[in-house]
């Protein structure tokens, strides 16, 4: 057994890492002091009562909040916060959750605002009410119990939400924000503006334990969070975050508040970016921009490799599919493809990978032959009403297609047992190929139909997947797996 390499022992691959910090491709890579403050916490036992509240006080201490605790992921963080402010602290509440009859249940979000991760706060057993600024006012009436916020989308107009938390507080009722995804400051961007709690994640920019999370606010508030997470027998006991991940992520947060070399950390992200670019740009007409950070918040650049998908015969998700078969393993980001570019995020890159990268890249490029135009056979008649029965683990459900035909193009409707959206695709020969995305609170399900007709009849396979504003690409698009399913018209 590889010492070095405990995956493959179960024979799982390793990769070189050029998408980020995102959780189905395991976060981060741990600081050493993070290791350190894991394995020494491991040794001894303590009350986690006793040791949220020397570690809420710390994180006060060095962040500049009031109060701070850690979850089991910022997706946790949303669900303790949003528990606490519909149960306000009462136990009674707190055993009832889900059920939230007789309780503040509502949780108001702006509608251009909903992202994926908001099922964490909808677990508590709450209705979300979509808002857009003009309404905000008539909607904050005594059902609500939260106003949550997207922290990336709020960013680019501070002025709505300096208002609308004004409007919120001056009604008693707390705000949230969400900035998992965002680099953690001193002072709070959030919180100066009068949030009243922030959630970030600790497994990604932080480098903490992956399974962690921070929430950050007032101390009332993130203290009665804490009473509705584990180890407290309430809807939070799921939830469950250990000593060491505690201390681990805590060390995390001295290391950023103390120790730190941002401008270090920006330099060789830099200098990597450069690497690869110089790599690829070997290759005839290749082009490379590099882009900076999008601001404090989310400092890190990127680099888009660009070429003529016209001429080199290889799209973005092709390369990326080359990268993922070659040794080593390479993984780009599927969000940033496009049918002739990829984009490249250094964080994640260690010490000798940028030039493996910028290589293996360049080979795929320099080898990629203009593609061979072939003449698609004519299309059959799909057009019509189709019943579909998908095959699920122990369940079949039954969604029907309608579908509207111009020569090969696709366009019509997908109805599935409780939603119904538009969807789109192709047909070529016998072969069918057509997507929808119906959008279900703040995401959307994603079906991907594949499969051959004969007749009135069809047979295939169906990606399933989600998509949403903080969640998009093919990645997530076939996040659930897939499922088989047959098909009839049954109108034409």
């Amino acid at each position: 057994m590889n010492e070095e390499n405990p995956y493959q022992r179960i024979d799982v691959r390793t990769f070189i890492n050029c998408c980020g910090t995102r959780t189905i491709h395991s976060g981060t890579l741990m600081l050493p002091q993070v290791k350190e403050a894991m394995l020494a916490a491991s040794h001894q036992f303590v009350n986690m009562d006793d040791l949220m509240h020397g570690v809420g006080q710390r994180l006060a201490e060095l962040t500049g909040a009031e109060w701070g605790m850690v979850s089991s992921g910022a997706a946790a963080a949303l669900c303790h916060a949003t528990a606490a402010c519909v149960t306000g602290g009462d136990p009674e509440k707190m055993l009832r959750l889900p059920n939230t009859a007789g309780l503040k249940n509502r949780v108001v979000m702006m509608d251009d605002g909903r992202f994926t991760y908001d099922q964490a706060i909808r677990t508590v057993g709450v209705e979300v009410v979509n808002v857009t600024p003009d309404t905000l006012a008539d909607a904050l009436d005594d059902r609500v119990a939260l106003v949550a916020l997207l922290g990336s989308r709020e960013a680019t107009r501070l002025d709505v939400f300096e208002k609308t938390v004004a409007l919120a507080k001056s009604r008693g009722i707390p705000v949230l924000v969400d900035a998992a995804s965002e680099h953690l400051q001193n002072p709070d961007p959030y919180l100066t503006r009068g949030a009243t709690m922030v959630a970030y994640s600790g497994g990604k920019y932080l480098r903490g334990p992956q399974p962690t999370g921070l929430l950050l606010g007032e101390k009332k508030w993130v203290q009665t969070a804490w009473c509705c997470a584990a180890p407290h027998h309430t809807l939070g006991r799921t939830m469950k975050v250990g000593r060491e991940e505690v201390m681990g992520l805590l060390a995390a947060v001295e290391h950023w508040a103390l120790a730190r070399d941002h401008a270090r950390e920006k330099a060789e992200w830099e200098l990597d970016l450069k690497i690869i670019k110089k790599v690829v740009e070997r290759v005839d007409t290749v082009t490379t921009e590099v882009m900076p950070g999008e601001s404090v918040r989310s400092p890190v650049p990127r680099l888009e490799i660009r070429w003529d998908a016209q001429k080199m015969g290889v799209s973005g998700l092709q390369l990326r599919d080359e990268l993922l078969a070659g040794d080593p393993c390479i993984m780009l980001d599927d969000r940033g493809a496009t049918d002739g570019s990829v984009l490249i995020l250094p964080f994640s890159l260690q010490l000798g990978d940028a030039i493996i990268v910028g290589e293996r890249i360049q080979a795929v490029l320099a080898a990629a032959s203009e593609p061979v135009v072939k003449d698609d056979p004519d299309p059959v008649n799909v057009s019509g009403t189709w019943e579909i029965r998908i095959a699920f683990t122990d369940s079949e459900a039954v969604h029907q297609l309608v579908i509207e035909q111009d020569q090969s193009a696709l366009k019509g409707t997908l109805e599935t047992l409780f939603l119904e959206g538009t969807l789109s695709g192709s047909v070529v020969g016998n072969e069918l190929n057509v997507a929808s995305q119906i959008r279900y609170e703040g995401t959307h399900l994603a079906y991907r139909f594949i499969g051959t007709v004969d007749g009135d009849s069809a047979r295939g396979f169906v990606e399933l997947g989600s998509s949403g504003q903080s969640a998009p690409g093919p990645l997530n698009q076939r996040e659930y797996g897939k499922a088989e399913w047959v098909g009839k018209r049954v109108r034409q």
